[in-house]
């Protein structure tokens, strides 16, 4: 019995949720960021108000919301790493550990040029890090949600 529940807290303790919400007055650059060794989904809703609302991803491709609309799309970023030894890493908006695999940063009234890590994965023999970036020009709700796993 004991051993059936430290395997149930171990198992437990490696999933970590998200839920962030912001809003864009002008610009807002959204970094997602993992430890390679960690498993991300999350499902990303961006509202527009008044006006309509630009959508920029990494690659430059580009999406128009328009005023009163919301537009949702799904980030995966799989496991490409093995076990999670001793990493880390901090940064502007970020930080990472074995404990917190997982990160979200927002940046306010700055473009994905602006954001020093933006569309760039790190890696050397401390840090493994992946990110996933995209920015929203305008006057929108962002809501990012989802679960990652540290295994």
């Amino acid at each position: 019995m004991v051993v059936l529940i430290a395997t149930q807290i171990a198992v437990l303790s490696a999933f970590h949720p998200i839920v962030e919400h912001t809003v864009s007055d002008e610009a807002m650059t959204v970094v997602i960021a993992k430890l390679d060794y960690a498993h991300l989904q999350v499902k990303v809703s961006i509202s527009a108000w008044e006006s309509d609302a630009l959508l920029v991803f990494s690659n430059g491709t580009q999406k128009q919301i328009p005023a009163s609309s919301s537009y949702k799309f799904s980030v995966v970023m799989p496991s490409s790493g093995f076990s999670p030894g001793s990493s880390s890493f901090q940064a502007d908006g970020i930080s990472l550990s074995d404990k917190n695999p997982i990160d979200i940063a927002f940046f306010s009234n700055r473009t994905l040029t602006q954001v020093p890590y933006s569309n760039l994965n790190w890696v050397n023999e401390y840090s493994r890090v992946s990110v996933y970036c995209f920015t929203v020009q305008g006057q929108a709700g962002i809501s990012v949600e989802g679960l990652g796993a540290g295994f």
